[in-house]
Order: C-alpha cells, then structure tokens, then sequence
C-alpha cells in the first residue's frame, strides 16, 4: 500500500439514473484503465412511450460501450436493473456479463420480451411521426449475443473475475436468483470491498415465497451501496396483522365472487416472481378443498414461459413443490390470443392472473377492460401503481364513473380490493435494521425518490449513532462521483 500512489489506486465511482429515481440502474466504476459497470437498467418513468424511448437512448448514449469490460448484476432479470444491456452489447460484442447461478434461461426469456416491445414501441412511433426515424434500441440478434456473453458463478463463494476483480455473491430475497454482491477491486497490493445491495426483498413474508432464496445479510465492507426503494416514511411498515388481513381478503373475495357468484376475479401480476407467488398462495388456499371448482388462469405467453424456466432451474423441495403447484387440476395456462379470447367471452367462476401488473400493458389490461363494467365481477389489485398506469386510476378514482382505457370510455361499476402486503421489497424497518448492523466506512443511500432517501438518511443516522457506530451516511444525486 505504502509504494502506491494515490493516483495509482484511486477509483472513480459514478452513480447513473438511480441516483435520484427507482429505475435505471447504473453504477460505473472506473480504475487504473478499466471500467466496469454494475448493472446497466432501463428507465421506466417516461408517461409516453416517447419519453422512455429518448430517456433510454440517452442513458445509453452517456455510456462508452467500447470502454466497459464487464457488468455485474444483483439481478438483471428485472428491466430497471438489467433491460439496457443487449444494447451496450450491440456496440461491444466482447463485454463480459456476470451474474449467479440459473439465472440465465429466465434473463433470456426478459431479454426477448423486451426486445419486441422496443421495436414494437418503434413502430407505433414511427407511424405517429413519420418525419423522424425511431430505431429499436437493440433486436433479437443483440439479445442472442447478450446471452453468449453470460457468466454464471456460484452464490457463497469467492470468485476471481482478472487479476484485478473478485466478487461474491450472497442472495438479497428479493426474486429468484437475486443477489447481493461484494465487489473486491485490487490495485496493486490494495483491496478495496465494495458492496451492492441491488434490490433487497421482503423479509416478511419469505414464508409465503418457497422459490425463492432466503435474505442473507453481509456484515462487512468498506463501502455500501444501499437500496432506498421504502425509505420514505409515508411508506406504511407491513406487520404480520396485515399481512393475515389480506391473505384472508384475498381467499374471501375468491371464494364470493368465483364460488358463490358464478363471476371472474381479475389479479394482475408481474410475469417475473409475482405470478409464481400469488398462484402458489391460491393453491394452498384451495388445494385440499374438494369443493373448489374455480379455475385459475394464467393468461400470458411471457408468464408461462418463465414458470416453465423456473421449472427447470428450481432443486430440491422448491422444485417438488413448484411441479405440484403446475400439475394442480385447476390451474389453466392460457397460451394463445384465440384461447384468451374465448376465455374472456365464455368462461365464469375463474380467477384470472394476468400481467402486467400495473395494469399498464399485456393482456390484463384487456381483462380490466372486459370487468370493469360488471359490478358482480372484482379485481384485486396488490403492490405499487406508476401514477401514468392503468392501475393507478382504478385504484384512486374508484368514484369515477368511466374509465379510459386505450382511447375508450369504459363503466367503471367492477369492485376493487387492494392489499399491499406481498410487496417484492425489503421494508423501511428492515433496511434501517440492516443497514445500521453493517460495518462499513460509508453507505451510499440510491435506488429511491431523493426526498425518501433524504429522510431515510436521517433515521438511518440516528440508528447508527445508537448502536454507538461512526459509519457516515451519503445520499447520492443523479451523477455523483466519488473518489475512493
């Protein structure tokens, strides 16, 4: 350490758009003449499809492709954190991709669906405006690519990535596969460990996701780079009293609206890990009741395909009970658009899980437009609506009474439950709790509204200062750079 300069081992660490926001994630790293990437999202705050489009091409465009040596992932399976990668691969076909252990089918599968939005979103801007060129942002080909580039390594263990990085992999409980990462970048004889949380998952109802991985916390580091997502404090704490609540609303409403009503009860789910959740909570609900003759759907290609990779990748118990949960009698995979269409003219007493989630593309949305106008129909809504979604309006304007749907007045007369307890994301008592129990130099709150960041920060100060520590607390801007 002693015949290293400063300039010789300095790192320059700079934050991307989840320094002030919930999506696009990027942290760029840069050492000696390396630059390395942790995670590389795409944004999703756009309320047009042209907004995203130019915010994505910008992000993009601020990233020298030709420079990066490698991105490492927490988890790029979701679009916020790994959706912009085909497109850096398109300019640099030799970019390193790291991430943990089967993950690769279900990334591929993501990959691809994203692929045909952006050049399905490419051709309804170039029909809206015909004087300008909108090309997609990456194709078929850039994901295949993408895909060839994976490197898998094992959660628990330290891996030698070059002479320069290491890195080891602890799961965060957020979804499937999804990881901390303790990041060791030596320059000469200095070591530097740096951890990244990505997205940490809610430890309060890991009994209720059986496929996915328990949270394991690292105690150590010089440097962390935290998840704020729920650090505001308007973000109401999930207790086990609320979580008991909706479990039970959730089997009531099935039961009267399908069972006694003969009706349809819509559950708008996220394709990745909130289909497999929710239809694995309904399937203990309902598995041993003889009398249960519902049929729940599962209506969405993306979705289907990914519990089939999850099929193939789970070990052990979670893949006996995984397989128990598809071979169930009542469970109907819908597939087609023709079989979608029948179901939604013909079919009653159904549950129907659909995506997307907040009711802002796919198939549930179609269903939304179908169920609404029938007030002996319900949906249920849970987790997080984007204020430009679908979901947002049924949720907050319930005493409205039509709905736009595409361009088109609907009867806003279906019932609405919400329940807000299977959220994907670590809680703020729980991020305060962990964070606080980390010995580290210095946290870097990111990956949340500033204004919740900054009050985060606050308490997470007074914790520390409890527990008689002296770790500093830094929220990051949009573009912070720090020099370690």
């Amino acid at each position: 350490l002693h015949s290293t300069s400063r300039r010789q081992r300095q790192m320059c660490i700079r934050d991307s758009n989840n320094g002030c926001s919930v999506t696009g994630s990027c942290t760029i790293i840069k050492f000696l003449d390396r630059t390395i990437l942790f995670e590389f999202g795409g944004i999703q705050e756009g309320h047009t499809i042209l907004d995203n489009y130019r915010l994505n091409k910008e992000q993009i465009s601020k990233i020298k492709a030709k420079d990066v040596d490698m991105i490492i992932g927490g988890h790029f399976m979701h679009y916020d954190h790994g959706g912009n990668i085909p497109a850096l691969v398109k300019q640099n076909p030799n970019i390193r991709i790291i991430t943990g252990k089967n993950t690769t089918g279900i990334l591929k599968e993501m990959w691809l669906d994203s692929a045909n939005i952006t050049i399905r979103d490419c051709e309804t801007l170039s029909s809206q405006y015909s004087d300008k060129v909108f090309k997609p942002l990456y194709n078929i080909d850039d994901v295949e690519k993408s895909v060839s580039l994976i490197e898998e390594y094992d959660v628990g263990e330290i891996h030698e990535l070059d002479e320069n990085i290491s890195i080891r992999y602890t799961y965060s409980g957020h979804i499937f596969g999804a990881v901390q990462c303790e990041l060791f970048i030596k320059i000469k004889n200095h070591c530097t460990k740096l951890l990244f949380t990505s997205d940490l998952g809610n430890t309060k109802i890991q009994d209720l996701k059986p496929f996915v991985q328990e949270f394991e916390p690292v105690k150590s580091a010089n440097y962390v780079f935290g998840e704020t997502t729920y650090g505001a404090r308007n973000n109401k704490q999930i207790t086990q009293k609320i979580i008991n609540k909706d479990l039970e609303k959730i089997k009531s409403v099935i039961q009267q609206f399908c069972g006694d009503y003969k009706r349809r009860v819509l559950m708008p789910v996220f394709s990745l890990d909130k289909c497999p959740v929710v239809l694995w909570l309904v399937y203990q609900m309902f598995k041993d009741d003889k009398n249960f003759i519902t049929k729940v759907l599962v209506d969405s290609p993306l979705t289907n395909r990914l519990l089939d990779r999850y099929s193939e990748v789970l070990e052990g118990e979670a893949k006996e009970k995984f397989d128990e949960m598809l071979a169930w009698k009542n469970l109907k995979r819908i597939i087609t658009p023709e079989d979608s269409r029948y179901a939604m003219e013909n079919m009653k007493n159904i549950l129907i899980l659909s995506s997307g989630g907040m009711l802002q593309s796919g198939r549930s949305v179609r269903w939304a437009k179908e169920l609404l106008p029938h007030s002996n129909d319900c949906l249920i809504l849970s987790g997080y609506c984007g204020e430009n979604t679908l979901g947002y309006k049924i949720k907050n304007f319930s005493d409205q009474k039509t709905i736009s749907i595409n361009g088109t007045q609907v009867k806003n007369k279906a019932q609405i439950v919400n329940v807000r307890s299977l959220s994907g994301h670590m809680q703020r008592d729980e991020l305060l709790k962990y964070y606080s129990s980390i010995h580290t130099e210095k946290i870097y709150l990111l990956h949340g509204e500033m204004e919740g960041k900054v009050e985060f920060s606050q308490d997470l100060k007074r914790e520390i200062a409890n527990k008689s520590m002296t770790t500093n607390v830094c929220v990051v801007n949009k573009g912070t750079k720090i020099s370690l």
